[in-house]
């Protein structure tokens, strides 16, 4: 059929088939699939392909489609998208920062927990800014409900049910497509990984093991051995989930109430998707000695200790049985009961995260003040799963497959947030790929999101990395308050913020501009009214003139206190307040940080002599001098954004770079 034939020769011009099936040689391919040849021309093309719909996945999709590209997001269940399988909570330490800077970043995750949080506190209150963090407990099902929802009303975005089990490379090893488990085979010029669990995943309880990337869901099998035909460094990680009791069941006599927040803070920063709603309340309470007790007499019939499960778990979120050995000198540990949803019975017991058999999860429940009488819904589990070594990653995320991107926790992550800022840099970048533009990388010293790929691509990590604010060296610059003030220019750079959106930044900074001006420029005179209130207010003794922006700086005064003495700005919300407040307050301490990111900046605009021998460098690394020898970076900036290449490798180059 010569029609059949000009479709095939067509195909065969703009797409390199023998490409399609690793191993395969030409002829044989071409004369064993005559009919699929043809029958190829049709298959489906998209930009990006997304592989999973986490929470990796979600900013990933949205990204890339926010940009204009067309894009797929393929996942194993359609009604679990954007799924919390353990605690219902965004936020917490260095986390809310991560949230904070997604939604600068133009990402959803923010906007999500904003709309169905159920309860909201702001962590370590009583520590400095750098330190401060948000944490909402979110409604489950209608966290998921909404992603769901506006996943499927994105422009270019199509949502699909399905499992990607093979990818598919030229000889150039340039991404060409990828390959469903029941044959669907779909074109496109980038994808990115962002498996979750999934991977391989296996559920345990006791000795007990089940193929599963979460309870009732199957895992995703095949790709794993893709990725080490194509020499990826492949292990195993852990984490764990704990049992569910049913809240009609508690006895809240015994037990301690946890209040929300009455001020209310948000993770967006567009107060469009603030959504003030009835909140509910968490509960506190302990472990008892019968309880350790219990975990000792069976510590053999976990699946760590027993020796049944052999991945490691992560060190700042761990088991009871890991608290109950690493910390035996303590006498209690605290737990806390979390609400899963409005209208759901279910609760959330923080600090109990098992592998113990079923059986001994109900006794263990029953131990704990409040809960003598409770009664379990869901099992208590750990998941083991495969991940790759992030070393292999440059730090746009795309890894030595052009086009192949990777994100989440298949990245050695554990958590919704890091989930969440990996997939949207990883999204951005895939969709810069397709145009052919330079891809991004954001520093370690601009942002935490920058900090945390900066740590997985250059560290190896032996355990299931978490962001924590002791990780960064300039946590005081990186805070929540000020992300969009950081990040969102950029954001509006790559096309991911409205114009509603930058018009409303655009007034915030100026607002916010003109009140600092306001402070520094208004001064309290020595003989003045005002003076005697303001020292009536601060109990001390003002002995010189003083500007407001002056005072704000002392440690017993604040913004608020301008309102007694009526010289307050009632047009700044609560979140413009306080970032006016913290920049006062920490002047001398931020400008110090600045000036250090301005000596770091310096160092890596160093360039690098274009004849050096790298692998002549001894103190190098090996990892460093064999990608520094393929890859020929010009300045140290570009080196320092290649995968694998440590900060001691950095430092190294800068002193070598100067002879």
């Amino acid at each position: 059929n010569f029609k059949n034939i000009l479709m095939c020769l067509t195909f065969l011009r703009n797409f390199n088939i023998n490409s399609l099936l690793i191993n395969k040689k030409p002829k044989t391919f071409l004369k064993k699939n005559r009919k699929n040849c043809i029958k190829m021309v049709a298959d489906p093309y998209f930009d990006v392909v997304v592989i999973g719909g986490g929470h990796a996945g979600i900013e990933s999709a949205c990204a890339c489609a926010k940009r204009g590209t067309s894009t797929l997001l393929i996942t194993l269940n359609l009604d679990k998208i954007g799924w919390q399988p353990c605690n219902p909570s965004i936020g917490g330490p260095a986390k809310s920062t991560l949230v904070h800077e997604i939604d600068a970043l133009g990402g959803e995750m923010g906007k999500i927990a904003d709309r169905t949080f159920l309860h909201k506190r702001i962590l370590n209150k009583s520590k400095g800014p750098a330190v401060w963090a948000l944490r909402v407990q979110t409604d489950k099902k209608e966290y998921s409900e909404e992603n769901k929802k506006m996943l499927d009303n994105f422009p270019n975005l199509t949502v699909q049910e399905g499992m990607v089990s093979d990818i598919f490379t030229d000889k150039n090893f340039k991404l060409k497509g990828i390959k469903t488990y029941f044959g669907g085979i779909i074109r496109c010029k980038a994808a990115i990984i962002t498996t979750g669990t999934f991977l391989g995943g296996t559920i345990w309880i006791g000795s007990k093991k089940i193929s599963a990337g979460r309870a009732g869901e199957m895992a995703s099998f095949g790709l794993t051995q893709t990725l080490r035909k194509f020499e990826f460094k492949t292990s195993r990680l852990k984490t764990g989930t704990p049992p569910r009791i049913d809240s009609r069941y508690i006895d809240l006599k015994k037990i301690e109430k946890q209040k929300s927040d009455e001020d209310e803070a948000w993770f967006s920063f567009d107060s469009a998707e603030w959504n003030s709603r009835k909140i509910m309340d968490c509960f506190l309470t302990h472990t008892t000695p019968a309880t350790f007790s219990l975990i000792r007499k069976n510590l053999h019939l976990s699946p760590k200790y027993g020796g049944f499960m052999k991945s490691t778990g992560p060190r700042y979120c761990p088991s009871i049985e890991d608290k109950i050995v690493r910390f035996s000198d303590k006498k209690e540990h605290q737990i806390f009961l979390e609400p899963e949803g409005r209208i759901l019975n279910e609760i959330y017991i923080q600090g109990m995260s098992t592998g113990l058999p079923e059986n001994l999860q109900i006794q263990l429940i029953k131990t704990i003040p409040g809960l003598e009488n409770s009664k379990m819904v869901r099992p208590a589990y750990s998941v083991d799963y495969d991940y790759i070594f992030a070393s292999q990653l440059d730090k746009n995320l795309m890894s030595k497959i052009e086009g192949l991107f990777f994100a989440g926790q298949i990245c050695g992550t554990t958590g919704y947030e890091e989930a969440g800022a990996q997939g949207l840099l990883a999204g951005i970048n895939a969709s810069l790929f397709c145009e052919d533009q330079n891809m991004i990388c954001l520093s370690r010293e601009g942002s935490f999101i920058g900090n945390l790929i900066d740590d997985l691509c250059t560290k190896q990590l032996k355990e299931p990395y978490r962001v924590l604010t002791s990780r960064s060296e300039f946590r005081l610059l990186l805070r929540s308050d000020n992300a969009d003030f950081r990040l969102t220019p950029l954001a509006r750079k790559y096309g991911l913020i409205s114009d509603r959106k930058w018009k409303k930044f655009k007034e915030k900074v100026e607002k916010i501009e003109n009140e600092s001006r306001r402070l520094n420029k208004t001064f309290i005179k020595v003989n003045s009214k005002i003076l005697k209130i303001l020292e009536s207010e601060i109990q001390y003794v003002v002995k010189k003139e003083s500007s407001l922006a002056k005072l704000i700086g002392r440690p017993n005064f604040n913004y608020a206190q301008l309102n007694n003495l009526e010289l307050q700005n009632s047009s700044l919300n609560y979140g413009e307040i306080q970032r006016l407040e913290i920049e006062i307050k920490y002047l001398n301490y931020i400008e110090r940080q600045e000036l250090q990111i301005k000596n770091v900046d310096k160092i890596m605009n160093t360039k690098i002599k274009k004849n050096i021998n790298f692998m002549a460098i001894s103190q190098l690394s090996k990892e460093g001098r064999e990608k520094l020898t393929k890859r020929r970076p010009d300045d140290l900036r570009e080196a320092s954004k290649i995968g694998g290449i440590s900060a001691s490798d950095i430092q190294t180059l800068f002193l070598f770079a100067r002879q």
